[in-house]
């Protein structure tokens, strides 16, 4: 049967079109990055991973929509948290591929071993005495290796702290979006589900959903089987910028980004460029696949890597610039900002100004706050020392390497590989769907529709959603990140149409 080429963009549409298990529709909205690092992560590239989020938003309905893309015998849900649960469950969890855990925080120490274990890859293990048996008295029970998809709910001491660092190492770690504008925007799908017809409310065919599935069943057996294509990404030496290295954590947080790239390359089979060796089948990563992984990711590697707590960057740019002397330290006018002055900050500018301590306690952890006490109350202030990252890649300048490195290191297919990767680079926008080319001479991708469309909207997309639905309808379908005043500009548009 001949379907549509997919796009990591087809991915996103389906869990803005996500639905629970009874079928009612529930979508995933203000969780773009999260929902595409997941899914492609944790089933296409072997990945634990875990989400780390507030109760009561979303964690739960994203696990589903993420098990619901495979067939119902792929995948296991723990849900039982007793230390014997998951050994009575032994012969299904082995027979699964998949393993998730919705309540994370409320494992036992004896499942939570269990976990570590299979995050060394190895087989866990245990002896059990049957006194009924003459014959064989001891039995031992195993449950095979799994990659385990958690949610964790981290507002209480257990969710916080039960990530030891060996495990925090083993495990691709992202949080969910707790913002008023994101509560806002959940609350009003739910206002419009109770009012709109529920044709009004999918975008996303069943058709389109079961051709996604099929799409990403084909490729874990793919990579599941004997002779399945060993990844290699000739433009990863040239990813460096991209990369903090102010924590040694860097070391062990890059391989997840590289595996969500591979990832992404096993999305789209027929662009990867194969050659055999010894026996062995290499596929050659593009640079429109590290491009899209960056895309997706960089933002969170960034924070994980640098141990930024949840919404860490946003507390940090509550404080105004911290000013320096000529000796690069903070002089006397240095910003600093009470427990309450932040928690004001928080909250005008829609953060879960209820909950900072933590986050708070976090920056200090980090060195990125300090603290001074005045003898009435505790003042805060960025460190001069340790400054947000900045990273930026030169795309042409990476092609230009890529090609060299792939002459060099893989001379029988270099000249396939650029052909068909290293020019005139066609892109569907992940996040947006529009459709952008990345050239050899362009430091960026760039919109192929050149932009021609009203400036307040950040894609084509959405501009052209606008001109099609009413306002209501387009916070349900519109695809970009807008803050409040560029709300309010759009509603006002869409009046006036």
């Amino acid at each position: 049967m001949d379907m549509k080429k997919l796009e990591i963009y087809d991915l996103l549409r389906y869990f803005h079109n996500a639905k629970k298990p009874d079928g009612t529709l529930f979508p995933i909205l203000g969780e773009d990055a999260l929902a595409l690092t997941a899914s492609l992560s944790y089933l296409l590239e072997d990945t634990n991973f875990c989400i780390k989020a507030y109760s009561g938003t979303g964690k739960t309905v994203l696990m589903e929509a993420i098990g619901q893309l495979l067939p119902e015998d792929w995948i296991h849900t723990i849900e039982h948290m007793s230390e014997t649960a998951v050994w009575y469950d032994m012969d299904t969890i082995n027979k699964a591929r998949f393993v998730a855990i919705p309540e994370a925080q409320k494992i036992p120490e004896g499942v939570m071993e269990v976990i570590k274990t299979w995050a060394d890859g190895r087989t866990a293990t245990r002896k059990r005495t049957d006194v009924t048996s003459t014959t064989s008295p001891t039995k031992i029970h195993f449950l095979k290796p799994k990659f385990v998809l958690m949610a964790v709910a981290v507002e209480n001491d257990k969710g916080s702290a039960m990530f030891d660092a060996e495990l925090e190492r083993r495990c691709m770690i992202m949080h969910t979006n707790p913002t008023v504008s994101q509560t806002e925007r959940v609350i009003q799908h739910k206002l419009m589900q109770v009012a709109a017809p529920p044709t009004k409310l999918s975008s996303m065919s069943n058709k389109e959903i079961e051709n996604l599935k099929i799409h990403l069943a084909k490729a874990i057996r793919e990579r599941d089987a004997d002779d399945a294509t060993v990844m290699k990404n000739p433009c990863a030496p040239f990813l460096m910028e991209a990369i903090p290295s102010a924590f040694p954590v860097s070391r062990s947080k890059v391989q997840y980004l590289l595996r969500l790239i591979n990832a992404i390359a096993r999305f789209y089979p027929d662009e990867i460029v194969r050659t055999e060796k010894d026996g062995v089948t290499y596929g050659m990563v593009s640079p429109k696949h590290n491009w899209l992984g960056l895309r997706i990711y960089l933002n969170s590697f960034v924070e994980e890597c640098l141990h930024m707590p949840s919404h860490g960057t946003d507390i940090l740019k509550l404080f105004p610039e911290t000013r320096m002397d000529r000796f690069g330290f903070a002089d006397s006018d240095t910003v600093k900002m009470s427990e309450g002055e932040l928690k004001k900050a928080a909250k005008a500018a829609g953060l879960p100004f209820t909950k900072l301590r933590p986050v708070i306690s976090g920056l200090l952890m980090t060195g990125f706050l300090e603290v001074e006490d005045d003898g009435k109350r505790k003042l805060y202030f960025k460190s001069p020392l340790i400054t947000e990252p900045a990273a930026k890649i030169d795309w042409s300048k990476l092609i230009d390497e890529t090609k060299n490195f792939i002459r060099e290191n893989w001379p029988e297919v270099s000249n396939e590989y650029i052909r068909s990767s290293c020019s005139n680079i066609k892109i569907v926008d992940p996040f947006s769907g529009d459709n952008l080319e990345l050239g050899e001479r362009t430091k960026r991708a760039v919109d192929v529709e050149y932009g021609d469309y009203d400036h307040i909207f950040k894609s084509a997309h959405d501009a052209s959603i606008a001109k099609k639905y009413t306002y209501e309808g387009f916070l349900l379908k519109a695809s970009g990140d807008y803050d409040d005043k560029e709300y309010e500009a759009i509603k006002l548009y869409i009046e006036k149409a």
